[in-house]
């Protein structure tokens, strides 16, 4: 599957695999959900990680408690009341409605727009289309893939809980078919988040799913930090 902004992803005998297309980015990831395996690489260095998923959010806690503790005291102040105030602020409405899509990359689709506090906030365009059933099966893997980890790293439940990505509308539209394209309103204005723009069936080999040789094993922890300049 590839996006416009170049992403590849690969999906083949349980494994995911991404490749981002962005200059800023050279890192790839791949998990297996049946087998619990996370693999992130560092191409233009040529390390890498590998875990589990509580590895995986082990490493975000750490690294969120760390930055923590450096934290000067006024600003943790501030932080806690940051967190006091979305603890109090209501769960947003989100609503989706469904119309007629059009044919991205070969295949169907349906559109949603999905609305919170009765503004536009994104349009999805899904596909359900049989062929792509066995795709459909491990993007429902990410999804709660996501939704497991998510709470590794923010400083509170409550940042998710005012968040319309991890509302039980949202969350049940990313399981319920394939997405094609995703434009955002968040800001005002349309911005195109992703779209594919070819999703081609060929015989994947498994050493797609491996690490190169050669590469040197790094934590989760050290990797994500060297990658974010940290």
């Amino acid at each position: 599957m590839t996006e416009a902004d170049n992403t590849v992803t690969y999906i083949s005998d349980g494994w995911i695999k991404s490749i981002e297309g962005s200059e800023e980015e050279d890192m790839t990831f791949m998990y297996n959900p049946s087998k619990d395996i996370i693999i992130m690489i560092d191409d233009a260095n040529e390390r890498y990680a590998k875990g589990s998923g509580d590895d995986y959010c082990n490493a975000m806690k750490a690294m969120r408690d760390e930055m923590n503790k450096q934290i000067p005291p006024d600003q943790a102040k501030m932080m806690q009341d940051m967190i006091e105030q979305q603890k109090a602020k209501p769960a947003p409405k989100v609503s989706v409605n469904k119309e007629a899509g059009e044919r991205i990359a070969g295949y169907p689709t349906d559109k949603y727009s999905i609305y919170v506090d009765g503004e536009l906030f994104e349009e999805k365009w899904m596909s359900m289309d049989p062929a792509l059933k066995d795709i459909l099966q491990i993007i429902r893997s990410i999804v709660e893939f996501t939704a497991r980890t998510a709470s590794c790293s923010v400083p509170d439940e409550s940042f998710l809980t005012a968040s319309p990505e991890f509302s039980t509308e949202y969350k049940k539209l990313e399981g319920s078919g394939v997405e094609l394209k995703s434009v955002s309103y968040e800001f005002g204005n349309p911005e195109v988040d992703s779209e594919v723009v070819s999703l081609e069936k060929e015989d994947i080999p498994s050493s797609e799913f491996e690490v190169p040789d050669g590469y040197s094993e790094l934590s989760f922890q050290d990797i994500i930090m060297a990658m974010s300049g940290m």
